[in-house]
């Protein structure tokens, strides 16, 4: 972990590292594209051959890193992309592994945001091949709870939970407010 070290967005708390075998399973996995397309087989030596050079490049292009205020994403070699995903606009850290991911032993990250929501929404980063995928999606969560409130920090003094009539009060509030609604309808 490196804290000394400043992002645009506040501290770093986090890098994740990336997993080598990201490099092979893209190259087979463009090599089975090809294979099911029968019109990209004759590619396939010219794809596999100029892979040699682009999946290392490819690789080196891949970073994460968590500040104290936002996840920063940089990926691509000819079309780089850099994201800044604010930490109070993230909805959803999903860990997936298809089968291919699976035999060469990789997971990935989606992250999703406020206002991507359905099927067809594509995430705001997907993070492939991150070594303990679980682990860096944990210090994401935890520093979103940090920033939202929810979680004291360590400098943060602790807040007292409400009492059993204030609870109790509140709820009977909601029951009434819900009970208002329903009959407007």
């Amino acid at each position: 972990m490196q804290s000394d070290q400043l992002g645009v967005t506040g501290k770093t708390l986090q890098d994740a590292e990336f997993d080598r075998r990201y490099i092979a399973y893209w190259r087979v996995l463009i090599s089975l594209y090809m294979t099911i397309t029968v019109v990209g087989i004759p590619f396939i030596p010219i794809w596999l051959i100029y892979s040699l050079w682009l999946g290392p490049k490819d690789f080196q292009a891949l970073s994460a890193r968590l500040t104290t205020q936002a996840l920063e994403l940089r990926k691509g070699v000819f079309n780089r992309s850099e994201s800044t995903v604010p930490l109070n606009r993230i909805t959803d850290l999903r860990l997936y592994q298809g089968p291919l991911m699976r035999r060469f032993g990789l997971h990935g990250l989606k992250v999703e945001t406020a206002g991507q929501s359905g099927q067809n929404a594509s995430s705001e980063g997907n993070l492939l091949g991150v070594v303990d995928a679980a682990g860096f999606r944990n210090a994401i969560l935890r520093q979103r709870q940090v920033i939202l409130g929810a979680e004291p920090s360590e400098d943060a003094p602790r807040a007292t939970a409400p009492s059993g009539d204030a609870t109790t009060q509140l709820l009977t509030e909601i029951r009434d407010i819900l009970a208002r609604i329903e009959a407007k309808d």
